[in-house]
């Protein structure tokens, strides 16, 4: 049988597949009734088809008969659908889209007609202009309002269909209607290489744009957005502009051609999508956060006007020769001594605007922290300080250090308001290294002028995982106030820990300590191969005194999976300490009562240790939080609690939601302990593209008494010796400074 075309109005959805497909039935406007079988090529998304909508439907038709629950036989015409599009209510369409439309309610099939007879064609106009008022001459605004919501929806849908059918994936098809809303298909039409800026894949929209839309090889939309993909790969290497030489290469894998890469590089850079400048390639939106950086923070290094930080040290006095006072009566009452270097940070973090407070890991900088907010309160009594740091886990570590409270930059940005900030407060910004230009850009925009920033970290730790570099710009640059600390507070000198340190921060040759097979000191290295670490690194965590119940002994992974992954470590430490240890049970909305696992499908039992992965303010628990689990507790609806965490000597009652951000933590990544301390530390060391001096520095400073790394010894000297990738990033921040710096 030949293919049928029809044009039919839902009147029922029968079939929502779970992974995209629909079967719809509807009718034509001559009363003619079909049933559409759609699969999920053609609507990967069921949930956008609706009743009430229009849709064109072309496929093979069959006859089928059907036994209603009544016993009567039906017979109906079922198509299975080849081509399926939605169709945007027009004409009189409009009449019956508004009264059968579960979305505009208060509006039946005469108030609807009364619509059309009023306003005629030109209804939809005033529908998609949400013009109220002239609406409300036939129906309440209270019912003009859900009616051009719906129809907004039924564009966005029918936009995001499209997208489906020429292959863009949902999750960049919702960026691109969010932001071009039902235009969205005209924009594409125009210049399908709009989608680059959405994260869409290039391989994919070039091959849209050359095939469905015809664009030629050497079409300047096709070029131009071949440099704006070069620097996005770019920005995912942390870099905020390249060289007009990577530039060139990464046009010629992308073009396919050298000439064409030489033609798109002679277009130069006045296009609004990036910048030319100094020889180097950059993103608008990444130059301006750039430049903004550099202008806010000279602004705040010399103090701000509009009443802000001009006016800072006329409300505290400014008398900063009180400072050894406060600090003496301070080491008194602690019982501690502040070396010259650690009370130099205290006095220029006092008396600036603008400071950073540098130093390697465990040379005590919280203890400056501490000192410094005594001074502050001394000078400035009433002042409001804000602790701040990228990660869940470094706040949590600030908070425990400090006795204040602490938060994440992002729920600072979320949870404080501007407005609220008041002139003189104090923001304290530790872990620096980890905070890339995006982050940066989003704090100085949200705080006031008056404030006074403090920027606390090591460049020498691993760098942002976002574009740019902020801590390394700033290091060393005159115009900003610093002091650095050297001497080693968290180690002390005999462990040996402080000096192996030391040779990897400098890109030399550590001296290892040989490894007795006990709980010792040092650092030392066994080598073993690949096929062997796993092994070797669960048997250095048991001599070292690892037995599975706390965090005393802690292994460092370089990454998650793979070779002495994360996940490999945690599966293999999980199955000898909790094998026969008694399981957590969730509950599942699908099957009810289940074994609770991890998202790696490891199951969760009492004892194991794990790690919280999400920042959860209401629960109180922060991303990288560790802890225990102490006790399973009986199942009962969705919400309620299936078991106790310990986290940091506080219990919490976890239900199965909450539990989806729980994993195990035998392993945890460099990254996840960056900020924190254990006794002693195991580090897995393999191949990989990961792996570099950074990540090896952090991993052995988060040690105290012992570290010992296992596996490829060449791989890690090869990565000890040469720059840290961080130190490879082309950003423009540093050039940007010392602009404005003139």
């Amino acid at each position: 049988m030949s293919d049928l075309s029809v044009q039919i109005r839902i009147t029922s959805v029968r079939s929502r597949g779970k992974f995209g497909g629909v079967i719809f039935a509807g009718r034509t406007d001559d009363g003619e009734q079909y049933v559409a079988v759609c699969d999920h090529t053609l609507i990967p998304d069921s949930s956008l088809v609706d009743k009430g909508q229009q849709w064109t439907v072309r496929g093979e038709p069959t006859l089928r008969e059907l036994v209603a629950s009544n016993g009567f036989k039906i017979k109906e015409t079922q198509i299975a659908a080849a081509e399926a599009e939605l169709l945007r209510p027009s004409g009189r369409n409009i009449i019956a889209w508004i009264a059968e439309c579960p979305d505009c309610t208060g509006i039946g099939q005469v108030k609807a007609t009364k619509l059309y007879d009023r306003f005629g064609p030109a209804l939809i106009d005033y529908i998609e202009s949400k013009n109220f008022t002239a609406l409300a001459e036939i129906i309440s605004e209270d019912a003009a309002k859900p009616l051009c919501s719906a129809f907004a929806k039924h564009q966005v849908a029918n936009t995001l269909l499209w997208l489906d059918r020429v292959g863009i994936h949902r999750q960049i098809g919702k960026k691109v209607t969010d932001f071009y809303k039902y235009d969205a298909q005209t924009r594409i039409e125009a210049n399908p290489y709009v989608l680059i800026s959405f994260e869409a894949n290039w391989k994919a929209v070039d091959e849209l744009a050359r095939i469905r839309f015809s664009i030629k090889a050497d079409d300047p939309r096709r070029l131009e957005a071949a440099i704006e993909e070069a620097l996005y790969r770019g920005m995912e290497s942390g870099h905020t502009c390249l060289p007009a030489g990577d530039v060139k290469s990464r046009l010629v894998t992308l073009l396919g051609s050298s000439s064409l890469g030489a033609i798109a590089l002679a277009a130069g850079g006045g296009t609004p999508q990036y910048r030319q400048i100094a020889g180097m390639y950059q993103p608008t939106g990444t130059h301006l956060i750039e430049s903004y950086l550099a202008t806010r923070l000279h602004a705040m290094a010399v103090g701000e006007d509009e009443g802000g930080q001009t006016v800072l040290f006329g409300q505290i006095g400014g008398d900063l020769g009180i400072v050894d006072s406060v600090l003496d009566a301070h080491e008194r009452s602690h019982g501690i001594h502040l070396a010259e270097e650690q009370r130099s940070a205290v006095k220029c973090s006092a008396g600036t605007h603008l400071s950073l407070i540098l130093g390697g890991a465990g040379t005590g900088k919280t203890t400056v922290l501490r000192s410094l907010y005594q001074v502050l309160e001394e000078l400035q009594p009433g002042v409001s300080i804000y602790q701040l740091a990228p990660t869940g886990r470094a706040t949590q570590r600030m908070a425990e250090a400090t006795g204040r409270g602490s938060m994440t930059i992002s729920g600072f940005l979320i949870k404080i308001e501007s407005s609220g900030i008041a002139i003189g407060s104090v923001i304290v910004v530790d872990e620096m290294s980890m905070v890339d230009v995006i982050l940066m850009y989003r704090l100085l925009r949200h705080i006031p002028a008056g404030v006074r920033l403090i920027l606390v970290g090591d460049p020498s730790q691993l760098p942002p995982i976002g574009p740019g570099l902020v801590l390394h710009a700033l290091a060393g640059l005159p115009a900003i106030q610093q002091t650095e600390l050297k001497v080693v507070k968290r180690q002390s000198s005999t462990s040996g820990i402080p000096t192996v340190a030391a040779a990897i921060r400098n890109h030399q040759v550590p001296s290892w300590a040989t490894y007795l097979g006990k709980p010792d000191s040092g650092v030392s290295f066994i080598t073993c191969s690949p096929t062997e670490i796993e092994a070797t690194v669960a048997r250095v965590y048991e001599e070292l005194g690892g037995r599975g119940q706390d965090f005393s002994v802690q292994i460092l992974s370089i990454t998650n999976a793979g070779v002495g992954g994360v996940k490999n470590l945690n599966i293999a430490l999980h199955n000898r300490y909790r094998q026969a240890a008694e399981p957590i049970y969730c509950h599942d909305v699908e099957f009810g009562i289940v074994g609770a696992t991890t998202l790696d499908r490891v199951p969760l039992k009492v004892g194991d240790l794990v790690i919280y992965t999400k920042n959860d303010y209401a629960l109180g628990l922060r991303n990288g939080s560790l802890g225990k689990i102490v006790e399973a507790l009986l199942v009962g609806e969705l919400d309620e609690p299936c078991c106790i965490v310990d986290f940091e000597g506080i219990e919490y009652h976890l239900n199965t939601k909450q539990l989806n951000a729980v994993n195990h933590a035998y392993a945890i990544t460099t990254h996840k302990g960056q900020g924190s301390q254990f006794s002693r530390v195991v580090i897995p060391i393999r191949e990989s593209r990961l792996l570099d001096q950074a990540l090896i520095y952090t991993a052995v400073t988060r040690g105290v008494d012992q570290v010992v790394l296992v596996g490829d010894l060449d791989a890690a000297m090869k990565a000890i010796k040469v720059p840290a990738r961080a130190t490879l990033r082309h950003i423009m921040l540093p050039m940007l400074l010392e602009m404005d710096g003139k």
